[in-house]
């Protein structure tokens, strides 16, 4: 039997506002590290940190939270917790296998899942009689809150919510089987006109609130666990900036009448120099910068990144280092969707026009088209580009993960197989 060395512990996150700590309704989270990897997993629960005992690391006696939830159920619950992830690897160490990040995760989340259903579920009898719709809302706005969806996933499930009403507004869980199944898939392919690719993100968050109405009992078939359908699909391309088209947009003249692109050439410039998300560029503060490096809890999976900076990143934190933003931002990011759509107009301004060619499934039919690159320029090209380039560059694949926060090297495989196609066609340049 292999031993995997492990450590869980237990802390209140500890975020500062304007340079001001944050002393109010702090999530507890339970630290894992093991064999080199740290995950933070959200416990679900929340404190004061005057509340918050250091020394036993564990909320103080007699305390009741804003959720109502007292001192006790919160301790003797994240004990549980801890005693289930000690479970987990010790079985993972009986089977002789190390499981990967995402593996943890999902481990955990299904914990929580299992827990929450016990607390929620006070009453079967009114479970199993609740409609459709009534609770799929029940299952959003409560495993939201336990599992802290971001705005984007509750955004995904009131969609996918939205289309199985113009399906069937009277749908009821007695039509979820192979049959019901099917006339879903049939409906988002041939009447929403849904991509492959969007039918099968859809049915895989669809499972998940058909697990849970499975375990409350309102759902009675398990047809939904092999219903796959198989959905042809295309990897999705990876699009980036070069070089030479990044130097094209630092020096390309931006109208009087177009200023407001200037902070967003400096927001794109930042992100392909940092491999920063726009969610994490946007909530960066003046005083997560530190002398040479960026110190970063991520928004998407709550991980602490140190990012170094390079001469490019720091000259663009210089320029605004002075400037008062709106809530002390380090720059001036704009909002994710005022940023797209401006950054389209500043690739065609910098004449970023190499056309992209696309290829998706709807159903069994294959669609090609071709537009340029700058149509397909939005906030994440700029992580993207960060990683291609420093993949192109020849620095290790480790280091760039330590920068992204990428956890496995599966992750990665995209970005390589991209930039090695770039490779192939800068060693042709050779043949003279």
């Amino acid at each position: 039997m292999i031993t995997i060395k492990r450590r869980v512990t237990v802390s209140v996150e500890k975020r500062k506002r304007k340079g001001v700590l944050i002393e109010e309704n702090a999530p507890i989270f339970l630290r894992l590290t093991y064999m080199g990897n740290r995950i933070n997993l959200y416990s679900g629960f929340r404190i004061d940190l005057d509340h918050w005992n250091n020394k036993s690391r564990c909320v103080e006696s007699g305390v009741v939270n804003r959720q109502g939830q007292s001192s006790e159920e919160i301790n003797i619950q994240i004990s549980r917790f801890k005693s289930e992830i000690e479970s987990f690897f010790l079985k993972c160490q009986i089977d002789e296998t190390i499981p990967s990040t995402e593996e943890v995760k999902s481990f955990f989340e299904e914990v929580r899942l299992k827990d929450s259903l016990k607390k929620h579920k006070k009453d079967k009898k009114d479970s199993e009689h609740a409609s459709f719709f009534d609770m799929y809302d029940e299952f959003t706005v409560y495993t939201g809150r336990v599992n802290n969806w971001t705005e984007d996933t509750f955004k995904k499930h009131k969609t996918i919510k939205n289309h199985l009403l113009a399906h069937n507004d009277k749908l009821t869980f007695d039509d979820i089987n192979n049959d019901g199944l099917l006339d879903i898939l049939n409906y988002f392919t041939n009447k929403a006109k849904l991509r492959n690719s969007t039918v099968r993100r859809h049915f895989k968050m669809l499972r998940t609130f058909l697990s849970y109405a499975h375990k409350t009992g309102a759902l009675k078939s398990d047809d939904y666990l092999e219903f796959k359908p198989k959905l042809k699909e295309v990897d999705k391309k990876i699009v980036f900036l070069t070089e030479e088209e990044i130097n094209k947009i630092k020096k390309t003249e931006i109208p009087k009448d177009k200023k407001y692109l200037e902070p967003v050439r400096d927001a794109l410039l930042f992100l392909c120099y940092t491999g920063l998300r726009h969610s994490d560029a946007y909530k960066l503060k003046k005083y997560d910068i530190k002398e040479n490096v960026l110190e970063v809890t991520t928004k998407k999976t709550s991980d602490n990144l140190t990012v170094d900076l390079n001469n490019e990143s720091r000259s663009i934190i210089e320029k605004y280092k002075d400037v008062t933003l709106i809530d002390d931002q380090a720059i001036p990011i704009p909002g994710n969707q005022v940023m797209n759509r401006h950054l389209k107009e500043l690739g065609e301004l910098a004449k970023i026009n190499e056309p992209v060619t696309e290829t998706y499934f709807r159903g069994n039919k294959r669609y090609d088209y071709s537009i340029p690159k700058y149509e397909r320029m939005s906030t994440h090209i700029g992580r993207r580009t960060f990683i291609c380039l420093c993949i192109i560059k020849g620095i290790p694949i480790p280091v760039i993960m330590k920068w992204t926060g990428h956890t496995d090297y599966k992750s990665m495989q995209p970005y390589i197989d991209v930039t090695g196609k770039s490779k192939e066609i800068e060693m042709q340049k050779l043949n003279f």
